[in-house]
């Protein structure tokens, strides 16, 4: 079979390389989408391309945060460049950990006719203690946290799981990916339906998802993705950790255990309430989800979050007032470019 991986990404230099070089142990290639970065991520990513590895590095100037219609495109385009057999819509800070490559190949090909794939999705969460660390010693001590559970307690929470795509989905063009890449949909809106999903078992694959490295980091992230969530007219719901997180950088405040942690892990038998700190579960002897790699690019850690907050909000005034002055207008839609081949 051929495996191919797909990925929007946005201001991730400390973790894209290890990102790539990873999930390139896995995967027969990856198709990344930049998403206007003010960081150094695209040169990472040239840096890696020129290593002659295949990945293909596509960016989209859209202003937005269009998530779904950007990885749905994207992933059209991986099966159709690399006629892969599945493709994975995964993210820049999500690690695939794939036991047996043949037994990942018997399990997709064992899907029923017109169904998905899904897998699970743990949250890895590190000590944010102080102690410098690079990102492999970051990624290396991390430890599972508590599962998110849906309401009752009992069963996994819906978004707790990622889609692994199927070559229906170039075969289908009504069918989009949902924002999380969580799941199938056809059409969108109020006409949109859902479609069979599978959920492949954790001991054949798992998306091992480490969403914060440290407090610089989650600030960097959940700053741009609100100023891209607003250009798209797809705010934070009000009240979630996220927009509580928002409003408490907008108040001068520091970010708490709960800001950081709290959207992606609930106390277990406690559904949909937020973690006042980032509890682990028992590891016991479980094996690391990180291959073997060297990294070549990668900064050090960044202290300041604001020079690149500052750069993302100046390539969002530049963009609106392009259009605004005659110019080229923002992309409105999922419009991505070639930025280089493998």
């Amino acid at each position: 079979m051929r495996l191919w991986g797909v990925s929007m990404v946005r201001n991730e230099e400390d973790i894209v390389e290890a990102f790539v070089r990873h999930n390139l142990t896995r995967l027969d290639g990856l198709v990344v989408v930049d998403h206007g970065s003010t960081d150094r991520t695209l040169e990472i990513l040239d840096a890696l391309r020129t290593e002659q590895l295949p990945i293909v590095v596509l960016k989209s100037e859209t202003v937005g945060y269009l998530q779904a219609e950007i990885t749905t495109q994207a992933s059209r385009d991986a099966f159709a460049r690399a006629d892969a057999d599945a493709v994975f819509p995964i993210d820049a800070d999500e690690f695939l950990r794939i036991p047996s490559r043949p037994v990942l190949e018997r399990a997709l090909a064992a899907l029923p006719p017109g169904h998905y794939g899904q897998i699970a999705w743990p949250t890895f969460v590190p000590p944010l203690d102080g102690t410098p660390r690079g990102i492999l010693e970051t990624l290396r001590v991390s430890r599972r946290a508590a599962a998110k559970r849906a309401s009752g307690g009992h069963a996994p929470h819906p978004k707790s799981r990622k889609v692994v795509l199927t070559r229906r989905f170039a075969q289908e063009p009504a069918a989009m990916l949902v924002m999380g890449n969580h799941y199938v949909i056809l059409d969108r809106g109020p006409r949109a339906t859902g479609v069979p999903h599978v959920l492949l078992p954790a001991s054949v694959v798992e998306l091992c998802h480490v969403p914060v490295r440290s407090v610089a980091q989650f600030v960097v992230k959940i700053a741009t993705q609100h100023l891209a969530r607003v250009a798209a007219h797809r705010h934070f719901q009000p009240g979630s950790v996220r927009q509580r997180a928002i409003d408490a950088l907008k108040r001068g405040e520091p970010m708490t255990t709960e800001h950081l942690f709290g959207a992606h892990a609930v106390a277990p038998g406690s559904p949909d309430v937020a973690l006042a700190s980032a509890p682990t579960v028992d590891n016991g002897d479980e094996p690391p989800f990180l291959a073997d790699i060297a990294l070549r690019y990668t900064p050090a850690g960044r202290d300041d979050p604001l020079p690149v907050v500052t750069a993302a909000v100046e390539r969002l005034v530049r963009r609106i007032r392009r259009g605004r002055d005659g110019g080229q207008p923002a992309p409105p839609g999922p419009a991505i470019a070639v930025a280089g081949r493998p």
